[in-house]
């Protein structure tokens, strides 16, 4: 059963959730893409080096598309999969749901500040980007203080963003991102708990002799959790398993000598009622809709920097 916007705006004040899966209401003042009006957070910053719309872009590489394969890059949507645990020989130390506090049964740690970048290198410390960075994987209360907000390409080609790093790296085993969607109007944004099919695009840009050279990468992910909230009160926190997603890939098969930079981008596909795939059900919106990934955490784990 489709369900109009007439529809979802009945719904939605019978639904509790917390507002960590859309729009702010408070304003705070001096911080950036803090702002309670949706759209002032999207985070479309491309460094103009590797920024593929600019005119003044230094990549002088680009390698065809390669389209993640399940098996082959070990691609994983949560850390409890069996690709992860060949990505990370820590994998049975890791607790997932946690970050801002630490588990109390001994010899396990939160798993976002055990490989977050911060700890890495010193360099990831700075700048508006720094919060992908700093061991946060979820809300906890903190909105856009705590993730970046990505805007998808079917709301312009050019959306989505590309950083470039002070220092390389040449020994990167895996890649990881812990993410969720949002979705709302302009004039409401207290939409219910939905789930969207996104494509996904990893680009990884490397120093070379003459510039960087681009090497994009593409995943399509199932029914990610969209405007589903936090759970940040009682430990474990539990429900977080089923409000976000932790998508990466083993980097074994990829190129990834003098790593220097990443961006990311994204298209929705669908969105549904169910997070099962055998429901159908998609919501109808109309045009006017606004679509986001709130993005909690990117790591590179482990790596070594220069």
């Amino acid at each position: 059963m489709k369900l109009s916007r007439f529809k979802l705006l009945l719904i939605a004040p019978s639904l509790v959730v917390t507002a960590c899966g859309y729009g702010l209401k408070e304003v705070y003042d001096g911080i950036p893409y803090n702002s309670s009006v949706f759209t002032e957070n999207y985070f479309n910053v491309w460094d103009s080096r590797i920024n593929p719309y600019s005119s003044n872009k230094k990549i002088t590489v680009t390698k065809e598309t390669h389209e993640l394969d399940l098996v082959q890059d070990k691609v994983f949507t949560a850390i409890s999969d069996a690709n992860f645990r060949d990505c990370d020989p820590n994998w049975a130390s890791y607790a997932y749901t946690y970050d801002v506090s630490e588990p109390e049964e001994e010899g396990i740690k939160a798993y976002g500040p055990a490989v977050a970048m911060i700890n890495l290198d010193d360099s990831f410390r700075y700048g508006v980007v720094s919060k992908m960075f700093d061991g946060q994987m979820f809300c906890n209360g903190d909105f856009q203080k705590s993730r970046t907000q990505v805007e998808p390409t079917n709301q312009g080609q050019d959306k989505g963003f590309g950083v470039l790093f002070s220092k390389e790296s040449n020994d990167s085993t895996y890649f990881m991102m812990n993410l969720k969607c949002s979705v709302v109007y302009e004039d409401f944004q207290n939409l219910p708990t939905c789930y969207s099919d996104l494509k996904i695009t990893v680009g990884f840009y490397l120093r070379n002799d003459t510039g960087y050279t681009y090497e994009p990468m593409t995943y399509k992910i199932p029914r990610v959790p969209t405007n589903s909230g936090d759970d940040h009160f009682m430990p474990p926190y539990a429900s977080r398993n089923n409000m976000y997603v932790c998508f990466g890939f083993s980097t074994e098969n990829i190129e990834t000598n003098r790593l220097i930079g990443f961006s990311i981008q994204y298209e929705y596909e669908g969105i549904y009622v169910s997070r099962d795939e055998s429901n159908t059900a998609e919501v109808s919106f109309t045009e006017d809709i606004l679509h986001a990934i709130m993005l909690y955490e990117v790591s590179f784990p482990h790596t070594t920097w220069h």
